[in-house]
C-alpha cells in the first residue's frame, strides 16, 4: 500500500527550479533516504512532504488525499496530526524540561500527557534524563529528545531532516538503531542525509540533481524491492 505520492510535483520561485517533474512513490512501512549536493532540491522536497510548503504544480497524495491544494491552516493539521518532524538543529525550548518538550507536542495535538510522554522518552533510553533542560544534555541526548516529540502523536509517516548531522559516530550509532527498530515496527521513514552510511541503512536511496530525480537505488536492505 502506498503511504505517499508525489504525482509530477515541480517547485518554482521566480526564475529558480527548486525541483522539476518529481514523480516518486513511498510504501507504507518504507525506509526511503533522499540524498543530493548542495541546491539538488532536497530541503524543498522535504518542505513539501512535510506540509510546510506547497507546490507549484503537481500533486502531494497523503494517505489517499491530495494536500498539494490546501491551505496553510489545513497544512497545519496534516502536519500535527500524520507527521513526525526531526530536525537536524533539535529546535527544543531551552527553558522546558525534556519531558515539557515532548509533552508540548503532545498540547498542539490533544492533550499532555506527562505517563505517556516518560515512556516516549523511555523508548529513546532517556526516562533518567526527563527532568533535565536541554543544555544538560549532549547532543545526541538533544535529539533523542527530538524522536520522542516527533513519535510523541503516532504519525503515520517520520520525516528526518540530517538527523545525525550534528553527532558524533557513538551517537550516529544509536540514533540510528532507534530508526531501524521503528522501521522494524512498521513506520514509515524518509530521511534527507548528506551521509552515505546513513541512507544505506534505507531500503531505497533518491538521488537529486538540479531539482530532478538522477537516480533510485535499491540498497541492500530493501528486501521486497519496490517500483518508482
Amino acid at each position: 500500500m502506498n503511504l505517499l505520492e508525489l504525482k509530477d510535483i515541480s517547485k518554482i520561485y521566480g526564475n529558480v527550479k527548486a525541483l522539476q517533474n518529481i514523480d516518486l512513490t513511498v510504501r507504507q512501512g518504507e525506509w526511503l533516504a533522499i540524498m543530493g549536493p548542495s541546491g539538488s532540491g532536497k530541503t524543498t522536497m522535504m518542505n513539501i512532504i512535510g506540509c510546510m510548503d506547497r507546490p507549484s504544480h503537481g500533486a502531494v497524495i497523503l494517505d489517499g488525499k491530495d494536500i498539494s491544494k490546501e491551505g496553510p491552516k489545513s497544512l497545519t493539521a496534516v502536519r500535527r496530526d500524520k507527521i513526525g518532524l526531526i530536525f537536524q538543529q533539535f529546535h527544543l525550548i531551552n527553558y522546558l524540561t525534556a519531558l515539557e518538550n515532548v509533552m508540548i507536542a503532545q498540547y498542539y495535538h490533544s492533550m499532555p500527557d506527562e505517563k505517556e510522554a516518560l515512556q516516549a522518552l523511555e523508548r529513546v533510553g532517556l526516562q533518567e534524563r526527563a527532568k533535565h533542560l536541554p543544555s544538560q544534555l549532549s547532543g545526541g541526548e538533544q535529539q533523542r529528545v527530538c524522536i520522542a516529540r516527533a513519535l510523541i502523536n503516532y504519525p503515520m509517516l517520520i520525516l528526518a531532516d540530517e538527523p545525525t548531522g550534528n553527532l558524533d559516530e557513538a551517537n550516529e550509532n544509536i540514533v540510528l538503531d532507534i530508526f531501524k527498530q521503528l522501521h522494524g515496527e512498521g513506520s514509515t521513514i524518509i530521511v534527507v542525509t548528506h551521509d552515505a552510511e546513513v541512507a544505506e541503512e534505507a531500503q531505497r536511496t533518491v538521488i537529486l540533481e538540479h531539482g530532478r530525480i538522477a537516480k533510485i537505488t535499491h540498497n541492500q536492505n530493501d528486501q521486497r524491492g519496490c517500483e518508482r
